[in-house]
């Protein structure tokens, strides 16, 4: 037995009625009220052409904005810096190891979190080689445990990239 929606040899075709869209049927009837003018449009290249007159002759001032996230930059990576360092250099068989390493990680998640968005840092020296630094850190403690030394090789290029850092923040970069 033979569905009835189901095309067979047999069946005959039903004519398919012409769909008519909304743009030809109110293209033919005339319609009275007059089309809305874009004010959207209007409004964001008026608003974009103020901001741009604004910004280019001074009035709106966008550096000290910037210059307050630099200097907040500058002073959590010195923070961190200096984090890396002390924990770093600690003896192995020191009792408070592992909840320096559990703070140093802390710190340099959120410092990574903060910062690695920020595409105006993303090109900076300083901001590369922390953030390489950090990678070797937290690799390290990650796979041998937050008591396990870090190998003299391995030591000695992390503290090469934080005077390397270090420079180049005090140079702005």
């Amino acid at each position: 037995m033979a569905s009835p929606t189901l095309l067979t040899p047999t069946s005959k075709f039903k004519p398919i009625l012409p769909i008519k869209s909304k743009a030809t049927s109110a293209a033919q009837t005339p319609s009275s009220s007059p089309q809305p003018k874009p004010l959207r449009r209007h409004f964001l290249s008026l608003s974009a052409a103020v901001t741009t007159t604004l910004s280019l002759s001074g009035v709106v001032a966008v550096t000290p904005a910037f210059a307050a996230a630099d200097e907040e930059y500058v002073k959590e990576t010195t923070d961190v810096i200096n984090k890396v360092r002390s924990t770093i250099n600690m003896d192995k068989n020191d009792p408070n190891i592992a909840s320096a390493v559990a703070d140093l990680r802390e710190t340099s998640n959120s410092w990574v979190a903060k910062y690695r968005r920020e595409k105006a840092l993303l090109g900076r020296a300083s901001f590369r080689d922390m953030y390489s630094a950090l990678n070797a850190i937290s690799g390290h403690y990650i796979s041998f445990g937050p008591t396990a030394p870090i190998p003299a090789k391995r030591k000695a290029r992390i503290l090469e990239e934080m005077d390397t850092a270090e420079k180049a923040l005090s140079r702005g970069r």
